[in-house]
């Protein structure tokens, strides 16, 4: 599935040049004419990246990236701003968008700079995966068959003499199977780190 972009600005020739531009990279692309119309776009579809222009008639750049932040957390803002909106701009990364792009916006670097916000979001929901999966399996995967073990291995030791080796055997070999489970479980945590830091973003034609 394509990444979905929404662009939202007032000038008609701008929306257009940049969404043709878009398009043609292999993004399924939208457009709005103001923050308004941009926020009731989003409560009706999914978008990865919002292109959000500064200063827009009926709601600001500012006023909508304050709402895409706080009702919209999955999608990511790039402001696009003229060079007397620079200090604003810097403001907007303050409250939570990832990148701007000065007017006359460069297509090319347009795309160049989305692939790369859209890599970072890949990635860090992937260490995110890693991260949950390691909280949720240290503590139960791990360390509980630790303990058993550790239990096991004091009862086979204080076993004495021939007439106790089948049960020293059953501990030592229940002991084993544990050992086997953390190692297919350690496996499966190595192959999803291994998966992350090898993670590119898909070729687009």
């Amino acid at each position: 599935m394509n990444e979905r972009i929404l662009i939202v600005d007032d000038e008609e020739s701008l929306r257009m040049s940049l969404k043709f531009k878009l398009k043609s990279a292999g993004f399924d692309v939208d457009v709005a004419v103001d923050g308004e119309e941009a926020l009731n776009r989003l409560k009706s579809k999914q978008v990865d990246v919002v292109l959000l222009d500064i200063n827009m008639p009926r709601m600001s750049g500012i006023e909508a990236l304050t709402r895409i932040r706080q009702d919209f957390p999955q999608t990511e803002a790039i402001m696009l701003t003229g060079f007397a909106d620079f200090s604003t701009a810097i403001e907007c990364l303050k409250m939570g968008a990832r990148d701007y792009l000065v007017k006359p916006v460069d297509t090319t670097e347009l795309v160049t700079r989305v692939r790369s916000l859209i890599r970072s979001r890949v990635s860090e929901r992937a260490l995110q995966e890693v991260q949950e999966r390691l909280s949720s399996v240290l503590p139960n995967d791990l360390m509980g068959p630790l303990t058993k073990i550790q239990d096991l291995l004091d009862q086979a030791s204080k076993l004495e003499g021939d007439a106790e080796s089948k049960e020293r055997k059953k501990l030592l070999g229940t002991a084993r199977e544990l050992i086997a489970k953390m190692e297919k479980n350690l496996q499966g945590l190595l192959d999803v780190s291994k998966q992350t830091a090898q993670l590119e973003p898909r070729e687009r034609r």
